[in-house]
């Protein structure tokens, strides 16, 4: 089953481990990077993990606008 779950203090490290595919890197950031501007700008954003199961398998960013 595929969820959603905030990327907090708890599963951060699984954030930060995600590789990008060759080719990804033209298409979106690395996930530090990611995490990084969602700590600076967090009243305006919420990162989310992609779970299959109990493994993180990517991410994605809300945006409170």
């Amino acid at each position: 089953m595929i969820t959603l779950q905030a990327i907090t203090e708890d599963n951060f490290l699984d954030a930060f481990n995600l590789k990008l595919a060759s080719g990804q890197e033209r298409f979106v950031s690395h996930p530090i990077r990611s995490l990084a501007q969602a700590y600076v700008y967090r009243n305006q954003c919420q990162p989310f993990g992609i779970y299959a199961g109990e493994t993180m398998v990517g991410y994605v960013m809300n945006l409170r606008l």
